[in-house]
């Protein structure tokens, strides 16, 4: 049995790793090494009705397939903050093209995590050289056992399996819906197998009557934070009737914009246009585990992410979304969608239309390309949208999703034009930003070129954070972000403004439809986000649930993501 006790002391170790890494030195940490005893002990314990060969092969097997789970929980802790959905490893869409990526988000001491299999390899290797029993072979009783031994084996498994589900079930009524209060509570281990749970009894849930109501409520008291301020009045309608293109910057966060390290504009394309944008600068990233995904379902669907998993990969084929392309059809625009990745990431080749988008281009479907980072380069991509707005009427509405700067941020030297003095992950990140603002740039140079320029607005969103997301904390070298992505409307040959509303990229759909001059009982009580041109705050919460000192309508944004949850689920939308 040391050999039980052994993994079981190591798999407790690594819990606390993980949750150390997702909490930081929070003193809650250490209540893991308890939580993590319940699952950790039900996994283990068919070890005591096994004997020789059979138990350490058992042992092993279990010690290796939870530490490289545990070992996927540490890569997503470090890349979000949060447990690996197991939604996202069921579904491969999710992943392809990441493996950089996720070689990214790796350290040469992880090694450490599977320390105990390279010991317990060792030693058995070694025992096997010299002819004798590993050690924990010495206390195994032989095949002629008593057949009262192995009943007490039996019994005492049983009374194991039956103390550790009591436990656990003791630990999920401990646990609430912050899912990092949830990896103390339940352990990572835990929260995988309460979430494996959820996913079977709530997938394609039905609402109850009362749970109807609380969603519906909730999206009747939202509706008052669409009235625009007396101060920003005038901008309502100023794109009516606009050619309209939202880039969906890859990465890219609010600190890039203006930054010049060592006298170099990051941004100069961006940066040019600042004096003819609306600029709000305080939209915090509400990303959760779809990363990119959320995002969209953000800013163009109205909607807050999943408390786990992806709603793209989850519930791709939900309908009824108050969707931006959807409202901008009524204003008779034929929205479209391109990028530079395959069609299938993400599901959206499922999804889109369900959003609303009439047409969408991937990569398999560009005239030619460059493959660079994780698809085409992202010159490709502007090149392939004006060969489409050629055939387009106006008014013209596309949604195109860059990938350049996409982690782990590798640019070819001889695409670097920065001068950066290192090789770190930020000045990385630069150049790969600093190249799609080029793109971007020449974008505008085809549009202008064309004539038109002038009736167009360039929308700039960053779909998550970058480097304070992904790179290591030393190798964040730029301050001040604070969890914003920028969200810039560039209108040519209008007057530039800065709103510092604190808002989130929830609040992009209800903006910008206020903007086109879209009627909001045509979308108030269908999105989850307000309008930032309002004299009350945005939806200013985080990924987490907390809620921004300051902000309007505190209760309804504490229940925002739980009502995200109920209303996805059950394509509450679509009813």
């Amino acid at each position: 049995m040391r050999l039980v006790a052994l993994v079981a002391a190591a798999l407790v170790a690594k819990s606390i790793v993980v949750a150390w890494t997702i909490l930081g030195a929070d003193p809650w940490v250490a209540l893991v090494a308890v939580s993590a005893v319940p699952l950790i002990a039900l996994v283990l314990c068919p070890a005591v009705l096994l004997r020789g060969r059979g138990r350490t092969a058992y042992v092993i097997g279990a010690d290796v397939v939870v530490s490289l789970l545990l070992f996927a929980d540490l890569l997503s802790a470090r890349a979000s903050g949060r447990l690996l959905s197991l939604q996202l490893l069921s579904q491969p869409s999710g992943f392809e093209g990441m493996g950089s990526s996720v070689l990214a988000m790796m350290r040469w001491w992880d090694v450490l995590l599977f320390a105990d299999l390279l010991v317990l390899g060792a030693v058995a290797i070694s025992a096997r050289l010299r002819g004798a029993r590993p050690p924990w072979f010495r206390e195994t009783p032989g095949p002629d056992a008593p057949r009262r031994r192995q009943v007490a084996r039996v019994r005492t498994v049983a009374l194991i399996v039956v103390g550790c589900l009591a436990a656990f079930a003791l630990q999920i009524t401990a646990q609430t819906s912050d899912p990092q209060f949830r990896v103390v509570a339940l352990s990572p281990l835990g929260a995988h197998a309460y979430e494996g749970y959820t996913e079977l009894v709530d997938t394609n849930a039905v609402l109850n009557a009362q749970e109807r109501d609380r969603v519906g409520d909730w999206f009747a008291a939202n509706a008052q934070f669409h009235q625009a301020s007396p101060e920003h009045e005038d901008l309502v309608g100023v794109l009516e009737g606009r050619d309209i293109y939202v880039v969906q910057f890859e990465s890219l966060e609010q600190v890039a914009i203006g930054a010049a390290p060592y006298g170099q504009e990051v941004t100069p394309t961006i940066n040019s246009w600042l004096e003819e944008s609306l600029v709000f600068d305080h939209v915090l990233a509400q990303v959760r585990d779809g990363s990119s995904s959320d995002g969209e379902l953000l800013m163009l669907a109205g909607v807050y992410p999943l408390e786990t998993g992806a709603a793209y990969l989850r519930f791709p084929d939900n309908d009824g979304y108050t969707s931006l392309p959807r409202l901008l059809s009524t204003q008779g625009y034929e929205p479209i969608a391109l990028h530079n990745d395959t069609e299938t990431f993400w599901n959206r080749d499922r999804v889109y239309p369900h959003l609303g988008f009439e047409r969408y281009i991937g990569q398999e479907h560009f005239d030619e390309g460059t493959p660079l980072g994780l698809g085409l380069a992202d010159t490709d991509l502007f090149d392939q949208a004006l060969r489409e707005i050629d055939e387009m009427d106006a008014p013209r509405f596309a949604h195109l999703i860059t990938t350049t700067s996409h982690l782990p941020w590798e640019l070819p030297e001889e695409l670097q034009e920065l001068d950066l003095p290192g090789d770190d992950a930020t000045s990385s990140y630069l150049q790969t930003v600093h190249y799609t603002d080029a793109a971007l740039g020449e974008f505008a140079a085809g549009l202008e070129e064309r004539g038109l320029l002038e009736q167009s607005a360039i929308v700039v969103v960053g779909d998550h954070e970058g480097p304070h997301r992904y790179a290591p904390e030393d190798e964040q070298w730029m301050d001040g972000n604070a969890g914003r992505v920028p969200f810039i409307v560039y209108v040519p040959g209008e007057d530039g403004r800065r709103i510092s509303t604190s808002g989130g990229q929830i609040d992009v759909l209800p903006t910008l439809a206020q903007l086109v001059g879209i009627n909001s009982e045509l979308y108030a009580e269908g999105v989850m986000g307000r309008t930032l041109l309002g004299s009350h705050s945005g939806s200013a919460v985080t990924p987490d649930g907390e809620v921004l000192t300051g902000a309007d309508g505190i209760e309804q944004l504490q229940l925002a993501y739980e009502i995200a949850d109920l209303a996805i689920s059950s394509d509450w939308f679509a009813q």
